[in-house]
C-alpha cells in the first residue's frame, strides 16, 4: 500500500502536469451559456428565487422550463420578455407575456450559435467547469451512472479523463427541457 503522503504528492504532480498541458484556467475564453438557472435569473433581476417561483405560479415572467427538477430559463425568451415588458408595463387582459413561442427551442439554438467557438476550436471542459457555466448539478456530469442514465454527451480521454463540449451539453439540455408545470418528464429524468 502506498503511504498517503506519497499518494498526495503523486496527485499534486499529476494536477500540475495537467495544468501545464492545458494552461491555466484564466486562459479559458468567457463562455456565454444561453440557459439560466433560477438562481442566475433571480440574481439578474435582483429578486429572490421564491419571488420567481411565485411569479411562475401566477403566470408572470418569462416561460420557464425544467430538466429533471431544475427550473431553467432560455436567455432568448428572457430577452424577449424584457423587451415586451418595456413596451407594455402591464399585460393587457387576455395577452400573456409569459407564453412561450412554439419555436422557442429552435430560436434558442440559432440565437446561441453566434457565441460558440468554431468547430475546429472546440474547447473541452471538466465537469466542474461545465457545472459552473451551466448551473446543472455536478453529479449529473461527474458520476458515470448518471451520465449514462441521462445520456449526457461526453468524451473519454486516456481511459479515465472525462471532458465535455459546452455546445453539445447545450443541445442535450434543449432536447431534454420540458415546460415547467407539465407532468410529462422523460423516463430517464
Amino acid at each position: 500500500m502506498i503511504p498517503s503522503a506519497d499518494l498526495n504528492r503523486a496527485w499534486e504532480a499529476d494536477a500540475r502536469e495537467h495544468e501545464l498541458r492545458r494552461g491555466p484556467r484564466s486562459q479559458l475564453p468567457k463562455i456565454r451559456y444561453p440557459v439560466l438557472s433560477e438562481l442566475q435569473l433571480a440574481a439578474r433581476w435582483n429578486v429572490t428565487p421564491n419571488t420567481l417561483q411565485r411569479w411562475c405560479a401566477e403566470g408572470i415572467g418569462p416561460p420557464s422550463w425544467r430538466i429533471g427538477k431544475q427550473p431553467r430559463y432560455l436567455e432568448s425568451e428572457i430577452d424577449a420578455f424584457e423587451r415586451k415588458a418595456q413596451v407594455a408595463r402591464k399585460a393587457v387582459a387576455g395577452s400573456s407575456l409569459s407564453r412561450s413561442s412554439p419555436t422557442a427551442l429552435k430560436e434558442a439554438i440559432e440565437w446561441s450559435a453566434a457565441f460558440w467557438p468554431p468547430a475546429g476550436e472546440r474547447i473541452l471542459l471538466d465537469c466542474h467547469e461545465v457545472s459552473s457555466i451551466t448551473g446543472l448539478p455536478t453529479y449529473w456530469l461527474a458520476e458515470r451512472s448518471e451520465r449514462n442514465r441521462l445520456s449526457v454527451p461526453h468524451y473519454v480521454l486516456g481511459g479515465k479523463v472525462i471532458r465535455f463540449c459546452i455546445e453539445q451539453i447545450f443541445r442535450w439540455e434543449l432536447d431534454h427541457l420540458v415546460p415547467r408545470g407539465s407532468n410529462d418528464l422523460p423516463s430517464n429524468l
